[in-house]
């Protein structure tokens, strides 16, 4: 597809999913999605192996959505060839090109979006769209996120007043789906902004540096690492001013929240709910609701046994069905999120969406402590980042035992790759803090571990956490 045509297509899909959300009503909506949903599942019989065998003993023409069965990552991947609309791509063509590091950023067979999961609890899933599926996908996600911003001031005073400058602050060394998002942009957007990727795992100090070099405008990062620039900023170490930051892959905490608005007084803050599997899951109004994308989406909250919950109650997970990925359809998939629906509110913005709290993951921020006394604030993500570089390792957790003492505990695939595994794990580290004040202050455990287990009041494996208190003063 010709990189003029994607931004023209990207621009018109931006502009009607706008319409859509400030002028179709509520009821109007809902009429879309389930006339998207029952074309989903009526191609999905026709053209994929997967789904004509789940749906063999089901007359899907009078079938609600509730009497499909669900699939999930293992399950697709046991069967990921057959889980796609089109013929001729083998397991091993994409197997071969995920785990290919001069492929990363780049299209499969030259056609096709290839984004992978991170496989933190040891299972990595692979999930193919074609390219215009893409870029509707990019267009949805430009109009939701930046709604309220989509004015004819704005778009002058980035367009021709000066060029906006927008830093990716994301995990860059593999097929993740934010890098790609950045990444995989057509070229003639570049002439209109500057966006520029920064890999996560830099060092703070040169983080900074980068970005005080960069001034951007608008800044899309982690919770926890918007949290540590904030710190960085009310040190006096970065000097940058920010219009507008955005959010996703972890829960923005009110004292996150707190800290970035105090050090960036006008910044506007918006947090997004999405994953690689459906980026477009859900986003957040300037009256900090997230609102959901019901018309390319369909999030069902459901218990263990996968029946759904009522409005208000937290679910045990969620189940998505995907309407713009035709390629590798996902209907009711599941992820072990958990999130509270309310499609009863009326919010001031607007919205004719249903309103979703999501739960989240649980990592922590650590803070390490430099030899003079003073306090580092280190998010979750860059050290999440540093394992998925790492080969044969199926899972890992890393805790903050005691002040800047970490702990290390991993599963390998095969065990006979332990002793490189740990090694890699120690250059890894070794290599993140060699830049950083509290270099010569940290000392890391490494151990094998036989089981991490889920705790029982937890939905996902924490992690990345710490038995550590934050100290009362981090700058």
């Amino acid at each position: 597809m010709k990189s003029f045509f994607q931004l023209i297509l990207m621009f018109a899909v931006a502009v009607w999913a706008r319409v859509r959300e400030r002028y179709f009503s509520r009821e109007r909506i809902l009429k879309i999605r389930d006339k998207k949903l029952r074309r989903l599942i009526k191609y999905a019989f026709r053209k994929s192996p997967l789904y004509r065998k789940l749906y063999q003993n089901i007359d899907i023409s009078k079938a609600k959505l509730t009497d499909l069965p669900t699939v999930n990552k293992e399950y697709l991947l046991k069967h990921l060839p057959d889980s796609l609309t089109i013929r001729g791509i083998s397991r091993d063509e994409i197997v071969l090109f995920a785990h290919d590091p001069d492929s990363v950023g780049k299209y499969f067979k030259n056609r096709y979006v290839l984004s992978t999961t991170s496989g933190t609890t040891g299972i990595i899933g692979y999930f193919l769209m074609s390219q215009w599926q893409w870029i509707v996908q990019k267009g949805v996600e430009f109009a939701r996120l930046l709604k309220h911003r989509l004015s004819f001031p704005y778009v002058y005073k980035y367009t021709v007043r000066t060029k906006l400058r927008w830093a990716m602050i994301v995990a860059s060394e593999g097929h993740y789906i934010t890098y790609l998002l950045a990444r995989l942009t057509p070229k003639q957007a570049f002439y209109l902004s500057d966006i520029r990727i920064f890999s996560i795992t830099k060092p703070m100090n040169k983080m900074v540096e980068e970005l005080n070099e960069f001034q951007p405008h608008y800044v899309h990062s982690y919770p926890t690492f918007l949290e540590a620039l904030a710190y960085e900023k009310l040190a006096g170490r970065l000097k940058i001013d920010v219009d507008f930051m955005s959010s996703g892959s972890e829960p923005f905490s009110d004292h996150a929240r707190e800290v970035i608005k105090k050090a960036f007084k006008d910044v506007e803050i918006v947090e997004t709910y999405g994953t690689t599997e459906a980026i477009c899951l859900a986003n957040q109004c300037r009256y900090q609701k997230m609102h959901i994308n019901e018309d390319y989406v369909l999030i069902e909250a459901v218990d263990d046994e996968n029946r759904p919950v009522s409005d208000g109650v937290a679910s045990k997970k969620v189940l998505i069905t995907n309407f713009i990925n035709k390629l590798q359809p996902l209907i009711r998939y599941e992820l072990r999120d958990s999130v509270v629906i309310d499609r009863n509110y009326k919010c001031e913005c607007g919205s004719p969406f249903a309103v979703i709290e999501v739960q989240g993951r649980s990592d922590d921020t650590f803070y390490l402590m430099t030899k003079e006394g003073h306090f580092r604030a280190f998010p979750p993500i860059p050290f999440e980042a540093l394992f998925l570089r790492i080969k044969g390792l199926r899972q890992y957790q890393l805790i903050h035992e005691e002040q800047n003492h970490l702990l290390v505990r991993y599963i390998a695939q095969d065990s006979k790759e332990n002793e490189r595994i740990e090694k890699e794990i120690r250059e890894r580290f070794a290599e993140f803090f060699k830049d950083t004040d509290v270099a010569d202050n940290i000392t890391v455990t490494i151990e094998e571990s036989g089981e991490i287990t889920r705790p029982p009041t937890h939905q996902k494996v924490r992690q990345i956490f710490s038995r550590v208190k934050p100290p009362p003063n981090i700058i």
